[in-house]
């Protein structure tokens, strides 16, 4: 009895926390740390008119992709 009691509890804590909305400047930070390692591992550079490019352009498309525009 003791057990479906904990885990009937555990359940509810869980179904409490699930459905709380996060803050919209919370899930910017959230998207900024994970493109920031997305850029780190993968990076991605745009080309100039020279055929190099030293810039890199993957945190932006990350970004631009989470659906959070980025002041240039």
């Amino acid at each position: 009895m003791l057990k479906l009691t904990l885990a009937g509890l555990a359940g509810l804590c869980l179904a409490a926390c699930a459905t709380h909305p996060l803050d919209h400047d919370v899930l910017r930070l959230h998207a900024e740390r994970n493109c920031k390692v997305r850029a780190a591992v993968a990076p991605a550079y745009a080309v100039d008119s020279t055929g190099v490019g030293l810039r890199n352009v993957a945190f932006g498309r990350c970004m631009r992709a989470a659906g959070i525009a980025q002041a240039r």
